[in-house]
């Protein structure tokens, strides 16, 4: 599962933003009714602003870490946390009517905000800002939804009380985990010991979190009871339905980009591994048919038939023609107990004659009568190199002397221009040559300790301590963490027997297609979020217009006291009516009550008075006719 997040964080940052536009969309279109005072606009803001700066995160990790784009990034992130509290502290301004306490904390905190990161850079802003903001201003906004429930209708009251839940979550999360740094309370919990612990990355479980919030909230705000004129709740339902088939399906086609292009990649690795091993086995090839030429050498072999100090100067002769002519380090003889007694370096001071090198496993096996190729560090001149040995035998086909050609080794560094490093590697993983020589005699993955006690043994690549590259040995096709990049390992066995070339393949083209197609996954989804949101302000308006349309005519058609109809309203009702009794044949009655001397009950009482005698008067009479009579206020009586 770890290793599974960690090869996704890219498709997780795009989830992570995206899960808070989602909340930024449920805020924008939350039912007032359901959860009232509570302004949400600064939650929306928080969230909009946090899924942009995961974006832009996205974009760091898909490419080389620009400090602008670091930059803008931080900055948006500690935007979105101050809105985080401005939310909670307009909220709590809202309930108590009190603001002066709140932004004073505000500003304070902002001031050691911006203090951390004056002292330490990006990394401490960033640090600073989830523990003075993120976190205070998460768990208030958890205090404050929590206390919103008291005026809440009873439906919404559980919804609430979950919102208040996951946000004080989402406050541990985003604010009490915090990316690893030198500042000393980032010690107690950061990203990779959040990973070790639970073995997923702290950003899935936050992407989580926010979804939840935003389901609770559309969820929440359609409750039975608190139905209102705004957006129907299928269109959420619609939104969220879009959401499952762009997230998977923009996840197949990220996965099926990037599979390809791995495909590719390989393939265009082995052929670059190919190419690597043949030019170091044509060059092992090379010294190899060299040794067995200077093994047949008259000179050579009169010197091993007839040992005097004509046949060695002849000998050397020889030795100094091929190391000019094969550009190689040096040339030696060895007799038989491993002592060279002749050398193409003999006139300079580091001649190795006299030194005995019995030792080597190359001596070993030419003085048995087989040819060697080994490569390790010189004991004496402490150089890398490459050791061709081939036996010279006397008349009777016995060994009497081992011939020894020493050479640089191939430099892989000019050969390979396309890979992020390549390797020469041993049997047991030890890196004799590199791209970057800081490589050279580092194992590439951990030996075990009887690996190395007998490596330092045998004194083929000197005293160690061999410290590895990387955590595990590789599988040739596996993706892995190299030089701060993501790369493809590629690994072509050589000629000499164990021994191999590693290639590390900048996975840079497989990044660039990831991003195309969560671009592409993006983009729709903001289509998708922004939609919706039209669709909400169209529904929302249409509907309110409609009510507004309804209030005008009713105020139209009715009297503002009694709330009968007014004139108006009676002579286009009378006139209709007159002219169906007409053509029905039909009685009609008109009846109208004249209230006596209600100008003394003005006078003596007051209007308001005189206002409630009409208002009992209509209700009287609304009370005795039938539900086909029409009632109506003539005048001011």
């Amino acid at each position: 599962m770890r290793d599974f997040f960690l090869s996704q964080m890219d498709y997780v940052f795009f989830l992570y933003g995206l899960a808070f536009l989602l909340l930024g969309a449920a805020c924008l279109t939350v039912r007032s009714v359901a959860f009232p005072r509570l302004p949400w606009g600064w939650l929306a803001s928080f969230a909009f602003v946090h899924g942009a700066s995961e974006w832009l995160d996205l974009i760091l990790l898909s490419f080389e870490r620009n400090q602008n784009l670091l930059a803008i990034k931080t900055i948006a992130m500690i935007a979105s946390f101050a809105f985080l509290l401005q939310f909670a502290l307009s909220g709590f301004h809202q309930l108590n009517k009190r603001s002066s306490l709140g932004f004073t904390l505000a500003a304070l905190l902002l001031s050691l905000v911006a203090s951390a990161g004056a002292w330490g850079g990006l990394l401490w802003f960033d640090v600073a800002a989830r523990y003075l903001l993120g976190l205070p201003g998460g768990l208030l906004a958890a205090m404050l939804i929590y206390r919103a429930r008291r005026s809440s209708r009873a439906g919404a009251r559980p919804w609430l009380l979950a919102l208040a839940a996951m946000m004080a979550l989402y406050a541990l999360l985003a604010g009490a985990v915090v990316p690893p740094s030198d500042l000393f309370l980032s010690q107690l919990m950061d990203y990779p010991r959040f990973l070790e612990i639970t073995g997923i990355p702290v950003q899935v479980c936050r992407a989580l979190v926010a979804s939840a919030m935003a389901v609770v909230l559309w969820i929440g705000s359609e409750v039975p009871g608190t139905k209102t004129e705004q957006i129907p709740f299928h269109y959420a339902l619609g939104l969220v339905a879009v959401m499952l088939i762009l997230i998977p399906g923009g996840w197949a086609l990220t996965e099926g980009l990037s599979r390809q292009t791995h495909d590719d990649i390989a393939k265009r690795g082995n052929r670059q591994a190919r190419a690597l091993a043949r030019i170091v086995d044509k060059d092992t090839e090379r010294i190899n048919q060299a040794a067995h030429f200077l093994a047949v050498n008259s000179a050579i072999r009169n010197l091993a038939v007839n040992p005097s100090e004509a046949t060695l100067q002849s000998a050397n002769q020889v030795l100094d023609q091929i190391v000019i002519a094969f550009q190689l380090q040096i040339a030696y003889i060895l007799d038989r107990s491993g002592t060279a007694i002749a050398s193409s370096n003999r006139n300079s001071p580091e001649s190795i004659v006299t030194a005995n090198y019995a030792f080597r496993p190359y001596f070993q096996s030419a003085v048995n009568g087989h040819d060697r190729t080994y490569l390790a560090l010189g004991v004496t001149s402490n150089i890398l190199g490459q050791y061709s040995s081939a036996p010279v035998q006397d008349a009777h086909g016995k060994v009497v002397l081992v011939v020894v050609l020493k050479s640089v080794l191939p430099s892989l560094a000019s050969a390979a221009l396309e890979v992020n490093d390549c390797l020469l590697l041993s049997p047991v993983g030890l890196v004799l040559d590199a791209c970057d020589q800081h490589a050279d005699l580092h194992s590439l993955w951990p030996l075990g300790e009887q690996q190395t006690r007998t490596l330092i043994e045998s004194r083929q690549f000197g005293p160690g301590p061999f410290p590895p590259l990387i955590e595990a040995k590789p599988e040739p096709g596996q993706v892995l963490r190299w030089r701060n990049q993501n790369t493809i390992y590629i690994d072509e066995p050589l000629s000499i027997e164990g021994w191999s070339v590693a290639l590390f393949l900048p996975l840079k083209e497989a990044r660039i297609y990831r991003l195309f197609s969560i671009g592409v996954t993006l983009v729709m989804s903001l289509l998708a979020i922004g939609f919706y949101i039209l669709l909400n302000a169209q529904e929302v308006y249409a509907v309110r217009l409609g009510v507004l349309m309804l209030q005008l005519r009713d105020q139209a058609h009715t009297d503002p006291l009694t709330r009968l109809a007014n004139r108006g309203w009676f002579q286009e009702s009378f006139s209709r009516e007159l002219k169906k009794a007409t053509r029905l044949n039909q009685n009609l009655a008109l009846i109208m009550f004249d209230i006596d001397h209600f100008k003394k009950i003005n006078d003596r009482f007051g209007h308001q008075a005189g206002d409630r005698a009409l208002v009992k008067l209509a209700e009287t009479a609304r009370l005795a006719m039938r539900d086909y009579d029409l009632i109506s206020r003539w005048g001011g009586e």
